[in-house]
């Protein structure tokens, strides 16, 4: 008997102890995965001063596309053809338009508003959502629509470095984020998070191959850190950040998950400031905290 509560007690306590380091485990790539879509927005400011918005997003995907296709491979990953249409039209959202306009946003207005822009993205799939699939929205989350919205007006102003053309593109971007979040919805009912996203990222890049030629030819005059800002954004802000998210989604809920997203921004703005010497003004800590206030409050309110 007191052999057998041994074995239990044992037992218990190693598995304490596994769950304890895949606990640990979690909240490491999770910050990472935060650290590497945070420095995205770094790596594309200092990018698009030498290629254009559509050289970049063609390299970046050159460098993604080739891991997603060995992952594609050696996983057997697989969709019907009668899905590819909408997988295109995913990936023309999702990849096509999101980078471009985002690359295009920050040749305007610093990383650090670039970021926080596309942090709303959740407020524009709740209106989607309300409004193609028939979600419930309550006051409260109007409220909070309404705040990330006024914050998006003040980092649009001069005085938080903002500049209204950047603004717009860089909203185009988070809007086709949301497209892309709602249309996949149904999708992602038929296969899993990493296999849709593959084949999201394998297609949209497709539209992108227009500018192979200028692309290739703009890659030999690239400097030394240009080139690693691309490799960046493809291995670790893509290819990485995408696969250490669905490792957390596996193992957390996916509601407490996306409020760990709004550090994004944070890591970005000092990446933007200490790497780039962009500017930190008020007007830019008041819009950005009206932003955070205003997702958060979507985020936990109850339908």
């Amino acid at each position: 008997m007191g052999t057998g509560k041994a074995g239990v007690i044992t037992a218990w306590v190693m598995h304490g102890l596994s769950r304890e380091g895949s606990d640990r485990t979690k909240w490491i790539v999770l910050t990472f995965t935060i650290i590497f879509w945070g420095l995205a927005f770094t790596a594309i400011k200092h990018a698009v001063q030498v290629l254009s918005p559509f050289e970049l997003a063609f390299l970046r995907f050159l460098v993604a596309d080739f891991l997603f296709i060995l992952t594609v491979f050696f996983k057997g990953y697989r969709i019907r053809r009668k899905d590819i249409p909408t997988v295109f039209v995913l990936g023309f959202f999702g990849v096509t338009v999101y980078h471009v306009c985002l690359n295009a946003g920050e040749m305007y207005i610093p990383s650090g508003i670039a970021s926080l822009i596309i942090s709303t993205a959740p407020v524009f799939v709740l209106v989607l959502s309300a409004v193609f699939l028939k979600e419930g929205i309550t006051y409260r989350k109007v409220a909070g629509i309404a705040i990330a919205l006024v914050g998006v007006y003040v980092l649009s102003r001069p005085d938080s470095a903002g500049h209204l053309i950047g603004v717009l593109l860089v909203l185009i971007s988070t809007i086709s984020a949301a497209i892309y979040t709602v249309l996949g919805k149904s999708t992602l009912k038929r296969y899993s998070s990493g296999v849709l996203t593959s084949y999201v990222m394998l297609f949209g890049s497709v539209p992108l191959s227009i500018y192979a030629p200028s692309s290739f030819e703009k890659l030999l005059e690239l400097d030394a850190i240009t080139i690693l800002s691309v490799v960046f954004l493809g291995v670790f802000s893509t290819y990485l950040a995408y696969q250490g998210w669905y490792y957390v989604l596996k193992r957390e809920e996916a509601s407490r998950a996306s409020v760990f997203l709004n550090a994004i921004p944070v890591v970005s703005i000092v990446a933007g400031s200490l790497l780039l010497s962009e500017p930190i003004t008020l007007s830019t800590l008041a819009g950005g905290a009206m932003i955070l206030a205003g997702i958060l409050i979507v985020l936990r309110a109850k339908s």
